[in-house]
């Protein structure tokens, strides 16, 4: 077990020594100090103000750093986090065939499976890192813009209804929504994984994965009847099951059965993937 940390431990020194690691760190900041300039300046600040008095009925109250963190969150964390943790689960194996490393790696006395498993929970320990980054660089903002305090507002187009909350539990609520976000991207994680696991390029399986994703979510999102009886089938739509935690009371049944149905993908696409490596001729 110990070996085992150990090498869990280098493979993330070696993920996030690389400067591709913190392409989305940069990217999400960026987006996060436009946010800034939104809810701070002029007219931005004003319709904000406008709609907030409308959905919460208190400005001064609910117009508040966790409301806009979580604003941040909810309309940034899932298309930009989508494009940055395939980048990294498509190329962490796929890049050591590139580079010609693979076969360095398999000469030394580790198992395949144990070398997929230790590179599958680096590309979630880097996963829980970014959103966790994105978590508490979005309350930063928050605060920056209009300080320590308030209430929190809860509200999204996916949400049924406004969620309030006081300070402390609003704090609570938030953090524990950016972690239920991490588990939820399990299955993002697991399909650029597996793709990774093939003989393809690392660009390739980045973009595969998000056009996959990308489409599940259009689809999902299109308002026929058509559409309706296979709503349940669709990825993204689950996905979704992090704004459950952020519900007045936590439907914790229906969150579970969600993250049940994620974690399965998740490692269904670990298991395609390690079958596939598993036979895989790597001395060519």
């Amino acid at each position: 077990m110990k070996l085992f940390f150990s090498q869990l431990g280098w493979e993330l020194f070696r993920l996030f020594a690389r400067k591709r690691t913190y392409i989305g760190f940069g990217v999400f900041l960026a987006v996060e100090l436009l946010f800034f300039y939104f809810f701070s300046v002029g007219r931005g600040a004003d319709r904000m103000e406008e709609f907030i008095e409308r959905v919460a009925g208190g400005v001064d109250e609910y117009f508040s750093a966790l409301t806009l963190a979580f604003i941040i969150v909810a309309f940034t964390m899932l298309l930009l986090g989508l494009v940055f943790v395939a980048l990294v689960a498509g190329d962490i194996l796929a890049k050591e065939t590139e580079d010609g490393n693979l076969r360095l790696i398999l000469a030394r006395p580790i198992s395949r499976f144990r070398l997929l498993v230790i590179k599958f929970l680096s590309c979630q320990v880097y996963t829980t890192a970014l959103f966790l980054f994105v978590g508490a660089s979005a309350l930063l903002v928050g605060v920056l813009s209009r300080g320590w305090g308030g209430a929190m507002m809860v509200w999204s187009p996916d949400l049924p209804r406004v969620s309030l909350f006081e300070w402390d539990e609003g704090m609570v609520r938030y953090f524990i929504g950016i972690i239920g976000y991490s588990v939820v991207y399990l299955p993002v994680t697991g399909i650029a994984f597996m793709l990774g696991c093939f003989r393809i390029k690392p660009a390739a399986a980045t973009i595969v994965t998000v056009a996959v994703l990308i489409g599940d979510r259009i689809l999902s999102s299109i308002p026929l009847p058509a559409i309706d009886p296979y709503r349940e089938y669709f990825i993204t739509s689950r996905m979704d099951a992090w704004l459950l935690l952020m519900y007045q009371e936590v439907p914790w049944a229906q969150f579970w059965e969600q993250t049940g149905w994620l974690f399965g993908i998740g490692l269904t696409g670990f298991v395609v993937g390690w079958l596939v490596f598993e036979r895989r001729d790597v001395k060519s």
